[in-house]
This record gives C-alpha cells, sequence and structure tokens, in this order.
C-alpha cells in the first residue's frame, strides 16, 4: 500500500477543491437542451394547429418525437457532468410550458368555435400562432437561460 506524505495529501486535496465538477460546456448543453425541448413544444403546438386534419399530421408528429429523442440523446452524450440544480430548473421549465400548452390549447379551441374572437371553422392567424408556440415555450426557455449562465446553485 502506497504511503503519502503529508504534503502529497495537501496537494491532492488543493487539486480535487480546485476542480470545478460541471463546465461551461456541461451547462450550455444543458441550457440548450432545455430551451430546445420548449422550442419543440411551442412548434408542435402551432404547425400542429395549422396541419390539422391533414395528411402532414402524421409525419408533423414523427418529427416532433424525432427531434425530442435527438435532443435527449445529444444531451446526455455531450454532457459529463449535469450542473447543479439544472434538474430541478429544467423541471420546473417544462411543468410551466405544459400548463401553459393546456392553457393554450384550450383557448384555442375555445377560440375556434367563435365564442372568443376567432372565427369559426378558420384557421388562426400565423401571429396568433407564433404567439401561442412563444407562450408555451416561454418557460423552458428562461429555464434553459437560468442552466446556461450557471444561476442555478
Amino acid at each position: 500500500m502506497d504511503h503519502m506524505t503529508s504534503q502529497q495529501a495537501k496537494a491532492q486535496l488543493a487539486a480535487a477543491q480546485a476542480t470545478e465538477v460541471t463546465t461551461t460546456h456541461d451547462r450550455r448543453v444543458h441550457g440548450l437542451a432545455t430551451a430546445g425541448f420548449g422550442v419543440a413544444m411551442g412548434a408542435y403546438v402551432a404547425v400542429q394547429r395549422v396541419v390539422d386534419g391533414t395528411s402532414a399530421e402524421t409525419p408533423l408528429l414523427a418529427v416532433y418525437a424525432i427531434a425530442l429523442l435527438g435532443l435527449v440523446t445529444w444531451q446526455t452524450r455531450a454532457a459529463r457532468s449535469v450542473p447543479r440544480s439544472s434538474r430541478l430548473v429544467g423541471y420546473v421549465g417544462l411543468a410551466g410550458s405544459f400548463v401553459l400548452m393546456m392553457a393554450t390549447i384550450m383557448w384555442l379551441n375555445i377560440r375556434g368555435t367563435g365564442r372568443l374572437g376567432g372565427v369559426e371553422g378558420q384557421p388562426e392567424s400565423w401571429g396568433v400562432l407564433l404567439l401561442a408556440g412563444v407562450v408555451i415555450a416561454l418557460p423552458m426557455l428562461v429555464a434553459g437561460v437560468r442552466i446556461l449562465r450557471g444561476g442555478t446553485r
């Protein structure tokens, strides 16, 4: 068994304490992936409203699933560590985006009946759909920026 001197032990302890477990690269990967999930969710809801009832619905769902799977794969392979509290921040962002997604879908459905300013049976304008996508993505975009900047400690 190797015995080390007190100087060697102090040097190893100092080196271990100076090493940051999470790198800027890892924060970037997790932050961008979190923001990407939000953008994918918002974009899917907006574009799905345009292709609703057409033959493009199934391919759109496949592209959405592949995009999410690609983000997950990239995030897990590119990062060597998980930044502190990034999972919690990401889950809070996801919960916020999910709640806003459900509320936005209900709002768009009610607008489609003509009760909230929409025209019954008419598709929504691109402006309304863009706003819906941004609202849905916003919590995860904020979470992604917070993770990216390292403000999750």
